[in-house]
């Protein structure tokens, strides 16, 4: 009987540590994207009527969803309030200042640096409680990080407004990472409620700030792209994780994003990646494996 038991336990396990694996690598490639499309983008529109859109369609899917699968609304109005804080943190303060960021001339390297350093953040806010090699990894993975990025540091000017952005941008995403572990409610009513209200704060700037627009082919191509991969599928994702796993494992997931994205630009956009890189690359992968090293021997 304990010899079946094992053989039963053994061979749900397989499933669920190949579930275990691409669910992060399909995050990492579903964000990493969203840099390349919304590049294409913002060629035809301003980001906050980007983002707005992006926003609005995402949130009329996920009730779309909600609806469809009858999920039950009776949540208390204090849950709803605190996920809608949550969403004013993970989506609209975090997309906001990014592209804030960006136009008040940081450089995508220099921001990027900034936004890399969630893990470590993290990791000191939340006080979990990590082995010295895992502690290594995220030294490894921030050096691996400015090292893809370090091409682009002094390109540009750097602005006092500009890092206060990329700074409140980075503060947006790490809170409501953490606040997001504590929601226990349905992930596509989350994600509604989330998106709905963040759609809401983009109106009003849109309102305010009068943002242009062009409608082409490349636009909703781009569009759609970060409505449904990103938005949608990546964030799904994304949540999912944050449920089930160390809030530092899954921070450390954003140090292959920007080397992601620059394997995407090359190949994409032709854009050139030097022996640096490739070099933090290589670091960036070496410090995940050390992060993800206690989650890894524990589900043998």
């Amino acid at each position: 009987m304990n010899r079946k038991m094992a053989f039963n336990k053994n061979k749900m396990l397989g499933p669920l540590n190949t579930l275990a694996f691409i669910m992060p690598a399909a995050f990492v490639f579903m964000w990493s994207s969203g840099a390349i499309f919304v590049k294409f983008g913002l060629h035809y529109a301003d980001p906050f009527i980007f983002l707005f859109l992006r926003l609005f369609i995402s949130s009329f899917i996920l009730w779309g969803i909600v609806f469809y699968l009858k999920t039950p609304l009776s949540y208390h109005a204090k849950e709803w309030g605190y996920t809608l804080l949550t969403g004013m943190f993970m989506q609209a303060g975090y997309q906001i200042f990014f592209f804030m960021a960006l136009a008040y001339s940081i450089s995508p390297g220099i921001l990027t640096i900034i936004l890399g350093a969630q893990p470590i953040l993290t990791a000191i806010l939340t006080k979990e409680r990590k082995q010295l090699l895992q502690w290594i990894g995220l030294i490894l993975g921030m050096t691996g990080l400015i090292l893809v990025v370090s091409d682009s540091l002094f390109i540009k000017a750097v602005s006092l407004i500009g890092i206060i952005c990329a700074g409140l941008s980075l503060l947006g995403i790490t809170i409501g990472t953490i606040m997001q572990k504590r929601i226990r409610m349905n992930q596509p009513l989350n994600m509604a409620i989330q998106y709905t209200g963040s759609a809401v704060v983009l109106f009003f700037l849109v309102l305010l700030f009068k943002p242009s627009l062009h409608w082409t082919i490349m636009f909703v191509i781009s569009l759609s792209w970060m409505v449904l991969i990103v938005s949608v599928g990546a964030t799904v994702l994304l949540y999912l994780m944050i449920q089930k796993d160390s809030l530092t494992n899954v921070a450390s997931l954003f140090y292959c994003v920007s080397p992601v994205t620059s394997l995407l630009d090359f190949f994409i956009f032709g854009s050139t990646l030097k022996w640096l890189a490739v070099a933090g690359m290589i670091l960036i992968i070496i410090g995940l494996i050390l992060v993800n090293r206690k989650r890894t021997a524990a589900s043998k």
